[in-house]
């Protein structure tokens, strides 16, 4: 039963795993069936299907699948992997993809739309919010988590910011906007995606804030944030910003609303971001 634990450790830091089991076994085989073994993206494993060249090939084998991200039957010949004990094993490889982490800072309207949207794409989403209330709108499913702290210090959501490739902003005021979004880029980490709502004339006024204070903004920063799909209800935007981080997370061309100052440099001075 420590296996399964440890499994659902690694899901619920949101990171994929494999995990090999031995399905069936031939006399000689020194793995015996049910054994299982734990290998994560990064290498580490826990558990054994038996030791020795079969394990240490199947360890391989697993780290292969995460770039294919499928399952696996495999059939060993012992003696083919040059163990003298002889005998047949059947392995199954599992590729378990953790769900998808992410930070939403700001549960108004918008955010509240967001959500289940998020939910139904497979995302785990932690809200952060400065204010109490916010936490009733939520608990529709008492397994979200909801985090109530001050936008000035997003420490508190330490551990979900390691975890997390994705971030919405949209709290209820610019300047906790402004602050979020510096903490993040403090963060000196490479997100998949974060975006910032606003229109162009507060997203261009934010990257000169910042710019200004020797920050870079990076290509990850979609802002204003969705995609050009039309409409201005809270749930439209949600709608947008949904099939936004959809189109980013499977690398689909789109038509987005940010502003990249990258190729379309606000002014003479933004040009220096990179």
């Amino acid at each position: 039963m420590n296996i399964y634990k440890r499994i659902a450790e690694i899901i619920s830091r949101g990171e994929t795993c494999v995990v090999i089991t031995v399905a069936e076994t031939y006399s000689g085989s020194p793995g015996k069936e049910g054994f299982k073994l734990v290998v994560t993206k990064d290498g580490n494993t826990y558990g054994t299907i038996g030791g020795g060249a079969v394990e240490f090939d199947a360890v391989n084998r697993a780290k292969a699948l995460f770039k294919e991200k499928k399952n696996l039957i495999e059939h060993i010949k012992l003696k083919d992997e040059g163990m003298n004990c002889g005998g047949d094993m059947t392995l199954f490889y599992e590729y378990i993809r953790a769900k998808k982490m992410f930070l939403l800072f700001g549960g108004g309207h918008i955010g509240r739309a967001l959500v289940p949207l998020l939910e139904l794409a497979g995302f785990f989403v932690t809200v952060f919010d400065s204010r109490p209330e916010i936490k009733e709108y939520f608990s529709d499913k008492p397994d979200r988590n909801v985090v109530i702290a001050d936008y000035n210090d997003i420490s508190m959501v330490k551990d979900e910011l390691i975890a997390a490739d994705y971030c919405f902003i949209a709290t209820h005021g610019h300047s906790y906007d402004s602050a979020v979004l510096q903490q993040l880029l403090d963060c000196k980490k490479s997100f998949t995606y974060v975006g910032l709502i606003g229109s162009k004339a507060k997203v261009k006024t934010a990257f000169r804030n910042l710019e200004q204070r020797g920050y870079a903004i990076p290509s990850y920063i979609y802002s204003p944030a969705g995609l050009k799909i039309g409409g201005d209800t809270a749930g439209e935007i949600a709608i947008s910003i949904a099939a936004e981080v959809l189109s980013v997370e499977y690398g689909v061309d789109a038509i987005h609303m940010r502003i990249n100052p990258q190729l379309n440099p606000l002014d003479a001075g933004i040009q220096k971001i990179v």
